[in-house]
Formats: C-alpha cells, structure tokens, sequence
C-alpha cells in the first residue's frame, strides 16, 4: 500500500506550482504597478515568502468549490474570486501583521486611499477578477 496515492501527489504538486506561480505574479503585478514610481523605469518587483501559503490553497479552494462555481457564468465566477481574494488577502495579512507587527505589503498599501486598514487595496479588484479566472483555468487544465 502506498503512502501516498496519485490525487495526494497531484494536490502536493498543485500547491507547490500555485505557490510558486502566486510569487511570480505578484512580482510582476508589483513591478507594473509600481512603474511610474521608478524613475529608472527598471520593473523591480517584489513579494515576501510569507505568501506562499495563501496562494497554496489556491487548487483546495477549487476542490471543495469548484463543483458548485464552475457551472456559474463568468461574471459570477470572476466576482466569487475577487470576494474570496480580499478575504483570503485581508485574513492572510492581519495574521502576518499579528506575528511579524506589520504585513510585508501594509507600507505600501497604507499609501493608497483604496486601502482597507493596509491589508488591501480595493483598487486591485479588477486584477482580482482577472486572476481569479485565470488560475481557474489553469487549475481546471490539470485536473
């Protein structure tokens, strides 16, 4: 009998590549976002380790969900996932702020007036929406 059976290999691999793949696009969302704030116009962008944990529930949300999301129209769908980003974003980062005093992102965050008490920026709901659909679909792919 195997220690671990083929859905557990998959979910471990999801969680690894979404963690990974939630770091690489928060350096290049940061870095964009950032661009008219660097005089060089180098697209320095940044995240923290701390995240990877959240994005690695990434593929679980769409397990236990995604029998009931995925019949939706879009709208609904990509709206779900800005919703459960900002929870998930806003929970993730006054836990860090509880254990580390402040979140890694609460400085710059702090600075915009769509902020919401420097865990996140209601301004980035588009973004949101947009990525919420796209790891659907990159997670409906390997499943």
């Amino acid at each position: 009998m195997a220690i671990f059976d083929s859905n557990s290999l998959l979910l471990a691999f999801e969680m690894l590549l979404f963690g990974v793949l939630g770091l690489g696009v928060e350096t290049a969302f940061t870095a964009i976002t950032d661009y008219k704030n660097d005089p060089k116009r180098h697209l320095f962008g940044y995240s923290s380790l701390w995240y990877i944990p959240l994005y690695a529930l990434t593929p679980l949300f769409f397990h236990f969900t995604g029998a009931y999301l995925f019949g939706l129209p879009l709208l609904i769908r990509g709206a779900v996932y800005t919703v459960v980003i900002f929870t998930a974003e806003y929970l993730g980062m006054l836990l860090l702020r509880w254990l580390l005093s402040s979140s890694p992102s609460e400085e710059s965050y702090f600075q915009s007036r769509w902020n919401v008490h420097g865990l996140i920026r209601l301004d980035f709901a588009p973004a949101w929406f947009a990525l919420g659909l796209a790891l659907e679909l990159i997670y409906r792919f390997l499943n």
